[in-house]
């Protein structure tokens, strides 16, 4: 009995040793296909026919695929379960909606809005923009629209605006080309009549009858010969102030000290409505020219200022007559338009 039990035991180790063999290699065989669908190699749904969509889905599945959740890239990365997420699930954008493009650019370069757990400039350049496009075309199509929202997409995509046209339009400046000197041709004059001292007399006398008193100086008015700023009528915000293109002009909420806060990326996404040196704002229809001013702006230059709030513009505004900026909580604060009073209105269009 003693002989028959050792090698009884030998041979169910044995047996149980290949069935853990072929558990194990069946549950990493799992486990790995698990983890490829958790990254994204499903199918991409974009059609290849737009090519910059396609591409910032290839990117995205590349890059973003292990954080986020987005079906047109294949990708399934943000957690199922908001008990069970891990602090490096990102948002489901199958459901979120993420729009204008230029405010996904700005979480890319940025590292999200918060910069706690994504790393900033994950894509970089050309391929940052064609991201940002593709998750603004394809963002929030399976998500439930809020009640009295707007559906996500109603809402503008707007264009990115290129860093290298910007950045030409700031640092060229206009050249002036000074024509050559040329010396005119020798012209013989008649000779003048000698004065006498009788006829030098004459004149003399002539001249301080004909001389008029020094006028007193009158004081120079500064002339308003800068960008003109007048108002137009937006539906739903009444008479707002806009630039001399039809353009909304906005005011930030945190400029409340009355001065220029909104810098490097911020003015990228909301330009300030620049004064050029030496000139002054002038107003136009019911714009008053008391209240307009202008304020230094850290970047460099001066910005035009209503009633002491500096004034922006807004990237994602494509035409004249938008105010997609309006109540918008975006790179630090809270936008909002202005009135021809001063009255700042925050009012949701």
């Amino acid at each position: 009995m003693r002989d028959i039990q050792p090698r009884l035991f030998r041979m169910i180790s044995a047996r149980m040793r290949r069935r853990v063999k072929v558990l194990l290699v069946s549950g990493a065989t799992l486990a790995v296909a698990a983890l490829f669908a958790g990254c994204g190699t499903e199918k991409i749904s974009v059609p290849k026919s737009n090519a910059a969509a396609y591409a910032g889905a290839v990117l995205f599945s590349q890059r973003c695929g292990g954080c986020h959740t987005l079906s047109y890239a294949g990708t399934h990365g943000s957690a199922s379960n908001i008990r069970t997420r891990l602090v490096t699930n990102g948002p489901n954008f199958d459901v979120r909606c993420e729009r204008p493009a230029i405010r996904v650019l700005y979480a890319i370069e940025n590292g999200g809005f918060s910069g706690a757990t994504m790393p900033q400039n994950i894509v970089v350049g050309k391929q940052a923009q064609e991201v940002a496009m593709f998750v603004s075309q394809y963002a929030g199509r399976k998500g439930q629209t809020e009640l009295g929202a707007k559906p996500c997409d109603s809402l503008p995509i707007g264009p990115i605006p290129s860093a290298t046209a910007t950045a030409t339009a700031t640092t060229t400046t206009p050249t002036t080309t000074t024509p050559a000197a040329t010396t005119p041709a020798a012209v013989t004059l008649p000779a003048k009549p000698k004065k006498t001292a009788a006829t030098a007399k004459k004149t003399a006398a002539k001249a301080k009858k004909t001389a008029k008193p020094p006028s007193k100086s009158t004081p120079k008015v500064a002339v308003a010969n800068g960008p003109k700023i007048s108002s137009a009528t937006i539906s739903g915000l009444g008479p707002v102030l806009v630039n001399a293109q039809g353009r909304t002009l906005y005011i930030f909420e945190p400029d409340n000290d009355m001065k220029v806060t909104c810098v490097g990326g911020c003015a990228a996404i909301w330009p300030p409505a620049s004064l050029p040196s030496g000139a002054k704002a002038a107003a136009a229809g019911s714009v008053k020219q008391s209240l307009l001013g202008s304020d230094p702006n850290p970047s460099g230059g001066e910005v035009i200022t209503y009633a002491g709030w500096p004034l922006y513009t807004y990237v994602a505004d494509s035409a004249p007559g938008a105010a997609g900026g309006q109540a918008l909580d975006l790179n630090g604060g809270l936008w909002y338009v202005i009135s021809p009073s001063g009255k700042v209105i925050k009012a949701k269009p």
